[in-house]
């Protein structure tokens, strides 16, 4: 077993703000995806976040997939199936990010991960993290929300300049009156 020098204390400000990326980041994801849903959906966004807001992740990933998979050509749901599995895996590292007992390392930008077994053991391989690793992850994140939110827009379900607003409802066509529409229809 290698021995490791720690830190007594709080961890330091940038492992603090590396693991906060990684909330903020994973948050947008989260409002992306019911973005997604919504749209494909054909209702309002704000009608669909009472909703989603009572969806687990996971149940938020099946169903945006579901959706894809009957609303969208076989190219694009198989092209949003392949980032909601991909998000998936990301959220495997997230929550041991965020749920993870951490001690700051010798210095200010590592810190080490404490694994636990049964019965609250600690396992032997606490693995050594830096800020910047961490920091990694929440930019894949962040660029996965990115690609959900490219997908809408090409199908033209997203403004880029102003996200918020329906554009079933500003095309004058169905949306948000509960008559779910077809992809690709404006």
């Amino acid at each position: 077993m290698t021995t490791r020098t720690v830190r007594l204390g709080p961890l330091s400000v940038k492992m603090y703000c590396a693991i906060g990326m990684i909330a903020v980041s994973w948050a947008q994801l989260e409002d992306m995806v019911s973005l997604c849903i919504s749209r494909l959906l054909g209702t309002d966004h704000t009608d669909f976040l009472p909703i989603a807001s009572n969806m687990q992740v996971k149940a938020r990933f099946d169903a945006l997939k579901t959706i894809a998979t009957l609303r969208l050509p076989a190219d694009e749901a198989k092209a949003l199936i392949a980032r909601c599995d991909e998000a998936l895996e990301l959220g495997r590292e997230r929550n041991k990010i965020l749920h993870g007992s951490w001690i700051q390392g010798e210095t200010d930008d590592v810190a080490i991960r404490l694994n636990y077994r049964a019965h609250g053991r600690v396992s032997a391989n606490a693995p050594v993290i830096s800020a910047r690793e961490i920091a990694e992850i929440s930019d894949r994140i962040t660029m996965l929300t990115e690609s959900f939110a490219q997908i809408l827009q090409r199908l033209g379900l997203l403004d880029p300049k102003n996200p918020m607003r329906s554009p079933a409802r500003a095309a004058g066509g169905a949306g948000g009156d509960g008559k779910p529409r077809e992809a690709g229809e404006d």
